[in-house]
């Protein structure tokens, strides 16, 4: 792997390992790990709570021990816990810049260190096989260079966005048809994907960093590729059975990063993304208040058996010919406005026509 989570990290996320493992090796003889996979990561918002549970079972289980064997009587989740709990605050959420800290060589996923996190990307590797996901390129022949860098934008976000999968995962459909070029991606999420408990660790094993032009463009001078949902939050508020809603109209960045570094746009778009959970209209109007002041996004939203399971839809992650752009005089340069409208339009109609090509039951909606 190419780094380590800091300490602190690694023993928040341990477990999760450790019950994603025991899940793997309960489910795996039954075949039911996709689904049982989901459901766990499904509400990874929430997941923080199971560590912070396993903890304080650990330590009030150590404190009972010393109390009946030596009768010391010590509040370990007091004096252990809570100040652990100070240092990671501070330490991790706080201090840790590794999720705008780009460095040279490989990028993608970091691997399991041990047979408990090897057993447990397992599990999470076995979701990506519920729904049935597989990659569609623009030709039979279809090829992507990995010596050469892309700006793969994905759409639509839907309520978790799938397809980003397929670039951070080795084996993957998209994998097997371009090798090469999972390891060597960075994928870019909002800040507040790194400031939450276990979150954090979650997307920076799979290897992202923060969405910013800093990161991305430093990334992209250390010759990695970019993954990124161009829509962000605002599109996942948009999300609807039926209905596939992008966010793209006045969303330029991801095009003036490839002309500033001269890498190819590759139009990706999730057939079948937007119909994986439905989605209510509730409260509408405070809700995109936040999203737009706040960059949190509150979508109202269920799977099957209202859980976060999503519905078992067939997903079609559709492959765009890359758009190729002209070598800047200086690299990392901001190109001309001009240039950058020129080269969004041209992405615009390139990503509608992809989908006319593949989708019969609806329209595109650009917003």
């Amino acid at each position: 792997s190419r780094h380590r989570l800091p300490l602190l990290s690694r023993l928040f996320i341990f477990p999760l390992h450790l019950l994603a493992a025991v899940l793997y090796i309960v489910t795996e003889p039954l075949g039911i790990e996709p689904a049982v996979s989901l459901l766990l990561t499904g509400g990874f918002f929430g997941l923080a709570l199971w560590s912070v549970f396993f903890y304080w079972a650990v330590l009030s289980a150590v404190g009972y021990l010393l109390y009946s064997l030596f009768v010391v009587d010590l509040n370990f989740n007091w004096f252990v816990g809570l100040p652990l709990a100070i240092l990671y605050t501070v330490q991790v959420l706080v201090l840790d810049q590794d999720h705008a800290r780009v460095t040279k060589g490989k990028a993608g996923p970091i691997g399991a260190e041990n047979l408990v996190s090897r057993t447990a990307l397992k599990f999470y590797d076995a979701g990506q096989d519920y729904n049935p996901i597989r990659c569609v390129p623009w030709s039979s022949d279809a090829k992507l260079d990995p010596k050469r860098r892309y700006v793969f934008a994905c759409h639509p976000h839907g309520i978790h966005c799938m397809p980003l999968g397929q670039f951070t995962t080795y084996g993957s459909s998209f994998n097997k048809l371009f090798p090469g070029i999972v390891g060597n991606v960075t994928g870019l999420a909002a800040l507040v994907m790194f400031k939450l408990p276990l979150v954090r660790e979650i997307f920076i094993s799979w290897g992202y960093k923060v969405a910013s032009r800093k990161v991305a463009s430093a990334a992209m001078m250390a010759g990695q590729s970019i993954v990124v949902c161009t829509g962000g939050e605002e599109e996942s508020m948009y999300t609807a059975q039926g209905r596939d809603i992008v966010v793209l109209k006045n969303t330029k960045g991801f095009v003036r990063l490839a002309l500033s570094h001269g890498a190819s746009l590759v139009p990706v778009f999730g057939v079948g993304n937007t119909d994986c959970y439905r989605t209510y209209d509730i409260w509408t109007g405070p809700r995109m208040w936040l999203q737009r002041h706040a960059g949190i996004a509150l979508p109202i939203f269920h799977g099957r058996f209202c859980t976060p399971l999503p519905y078992k839809v067939p997903i079609n992650v559709l492959i765009g010919e890359p758009i190729a752009t002209p070598v800047p005089a200086v690299m990392g340069a901001k190109p001309d406005d001009a240039l950058v409208d020129k080269f969004h339009a041209k992405y615009m109609e390139q990503l509608k026509a992809l989908h006319k090509k593949h989708v019969t039951d609806r329209v595109l909606e650009i917003r």
